[in-house]
C-alpha cells in the first residue's frame, strides 16, 4: 500500500514538472527573416504571439487562418506570415476543449497586425474546479470559446 502511493506521488511530481515545457515554442528561423523582408503592396503582415501566462500551460495553442493551421504556439512562442489584403477568419484552440475561438480579421494591405494568444481564465477555471464536466458546461454558455484567445493588440503600417 505504501509502495502504490509513493509511486503514484512520484508520477504526479514527474508530470508536474514536466508540465511547464509542455507548451514551449518560439519563432523559427524562417518566420524571424520575413520580419525584415519587404512586404507585397497587396499583402498584410500577421505577427501572431503567445503570451508566457503558465495559466493553461497544458500544451500548444493551435492557430489556424482560414481553416488552415498556420502555427502551433507553445508558451512565448511567435509567428509571422504574410497575408493577402482583405477578411480573414482566424481560429485558436486546443484538443481538449470543445469549443474554439474565432475572430474575423479585415487586414489592409501595408499593415502589420500584431495578435495575442491568451488563456481564458474562464476555461481555465472551469476547468480546474470540475475538469472536462465543466469544460463541457462552459462550452454551452460560450459559443466562443475555448482554453485560448485570440486579439488584436496592435496595427500599424510598414514603413517602406
Amino acid at each position: 500500500m505504501r509502495i502504490a502511493r509513493n509511486r503514484r506521488w512520484f508520477v504526479f511530481s514527474i508530470l508536474l514538472a514536466a508540465s511547464p515545457v509542455a507548451g514551449c515554442g518560439n519563432m523559427s528561423a524562417e518566420n524571424a527573416g520575413l520580419a525584415a523582408s519587404a512586404l507585397k503592396a497587396s499583402d498584410a503582415r500577421l505577427k501572431i504571439y503567445r503570451t508566457s501566462n503558465l495559466v493553461a500551460s497544458v500544451g500548444a495553442a493551435s492557430v489556424k487562418l482560414n481553416d488552415r493551421e498556420v502555427a502551433s504556439l507553445g508558451i512565448g512562442g511567435s509567428t509571422m506570415l504574410d497575408v493577402p489584403a482583405g477578411a480573414h477568419k482566424i481560429v485558436v484552440s486546443h484538443w481538449s476543449h470543445p469549443n474554439v475561438y474565432a475572430i474575423t480579421l479585415d487586414a489592409r494591405p501595408g499593415m502589420l497586425y500584431t495578435l495575442e494568444v491568451t488563456p481564458r481564465m474562464e476555461a481555465a477555471v472551469a476547468g480546474a474546479a470540475f475538469g472536462a464536466i465543466g469544460w463541457a458546461v462552459e462550452a454551452i454558455a460560450n459559443e466562443n470559446g475555448g482554453t485560448y484567445e485570440i486579439r488584436v493588440v496592435d496595427a500599424t503600417p510598414i514603413k517602406r
